[in-house]
C-alpha cells in the first residue's frame, strides 16, 4: 500500500533545526494535514500545531502545510550571512574600510 492509498500516514523532518511532524489524513478523497512544529530545548521547548486542508491531493496538502510551518518559523537568517546591519555593530567589510581609511 503506497502512502497515497493509506488514509493516515506520517512524515517527520527537520526544518531550520526544528522537529516537524506532518500527519496526513485522507477522508473522502480529500487530504488534510495536521502539522506539529517543536522548537527549543528542555524547559524552553515549544510546540505549535497547524491544520491545513482539505486539499485535493496529498502533495498539495503537504505543500500548503509546509508553507504554514515556514510562516511560523519566520524568515530567520544566520547572522554570519545576514545583510542586516544592527545599530552599534559593524560588519567585517565596514571594519576593513575604516582600517584602510585610517592608514591613508
Amino acid at each position: 500500500m503506497s502512502s497515497q492509498d493509506n488514509p493516515r500516514d506520517m512524515k517527520n523532518m527537520k526544518i531550520a533545526g526544528c522537529d516537524v511532524q506532518l500527519l496526513f489524513l485522507n477522508s473522502g478523497g480529500d487530504w488534510t494535514v495536521v502539522g506539529t512544529l517543536a522548537s527549543g530545548i528542555a524547559e524552553n521547548k515549544n510546540k505549535e500545531t497547524i491544520t491545513s486542508g482539505p486539499w485535493a491531493t496529498r502533495d498539495l496538502a503537504e505543500q500548503k502545510a509546509l508553507e504554514q510551518i515556514t510562516k511560523l518559523l519566520g524568515h530567520n537568517e544566520d547572522r554570519s550571512t545576514s545583510r542586516v546591519n544592527n545599530p552599534g555593530e559593524s560588519t567585517t567589510d565596514e571594519q576593513s574600510i575604516e582600517r584602510d581609511e585610517r592608514q591613508r
